[in-house]
């Protein structure tokens, strides 16, 4: 299969992240979130897409939920800092599973009691590019990096 004029890599997306991380000055931040597609959004692409007939009568398998999660990368001191917060709403809840959580451990993120929020310092770039994308793709939902929203620190 192969991929869209528009569509990005796994391999190309972590290597542009790094790029971004490495430039990142003190203070300066990015978050990545999964993608949710709304009902409406899924709903309208339904009734405008062809009306074809399909074999068989399996209907199309549902998109895993993701969870309401972000993470953080900053500059802080010299070194990168990494944070997986799964309480965005900081109520003491979270969407991730206990699976979830520990697969997050798995990959080497640090927690600190029980709350839902997991953390990781280091210092290149490359390697929190790819704990982003390993937890981003192997944890958290994201299919392409299409599914993958990213903020950055406002600009003075």
């Amino acid at each position: 299969m192969s991929e869209g004029p528009l569509e990005e890599s796994w391999e190309s997306w972590t290597t542009r992240i790094a790029a971004d991380l490495a430039a990142l000055t003190e203070d300066d931040w990015l978050t990545f979130t999964v993608h949710v597609s709304s009902q409406a959004a899924s709903t309208y692409a339904a009734e405008r897409a062809p009306r074809g007939r399909r074999r068989g009568g399996a209907r199309p398998a549902r998109p895993a939920r993701v969870p309401d999660v972000f993470v953080q990368a900053r500059r802080l001191e010299g070194v990168l800092a990494l944070e997986c917060i799964g309480d965005t709403q900081f109520e003491g809840l979270t969407d991730l599973t206990s699976d979830q959580q520990a697969a997050l451990a798995d990959l080497g993120w640090e927690r600190e009691g029980d709350e839902p929020e997991f953390s990781r310092a280091l210092d290149s770039a490359a390697e929190a590019a790819g704990l982003l994308r390993a937890s981003l793709a192997g944890v958290l939902g994201a299919a392409t990096p299409a599914d993958v929203d990213i903020r950055r620190a406002e600009r003075p």
